[in-house]
């Protein structure tokens, strides 16, 4: 099973921005997540960081990117 971080976060759609999220210390409940979403070009367009598991950062990210979309 791939990480979270190398899936693209929409397999139905194609979207143009893709999530990046690594893991910048702490453990469990604890352990920090950096995020960013990148375009097409692989440029940054937003950043952000979560406090949690895994998929919990991974959805904070999700939002932001849909919030993205939804601007274009």
């Amino acid at each position: 099973m791939l990480p979270l971080w190398a899936i693209s976060s929409t397999m139905s759609e194609k979207s143009s921005y893709q999530i990046k999220l690594s893991r910048k210390g702490g453990v469990g409940a604890n352990t920090n997540w950096h995020w960013e979403i990148q375009d097409a070009e692989g440029t940054v367009v937003k950043t952000g960081s979560a406090v949690g598991e895994e998929h919990k950062a991974f959805a904070t990210a999700r939002v932001a990117k849909e919030k993205l979309e939804a601007g274009k």
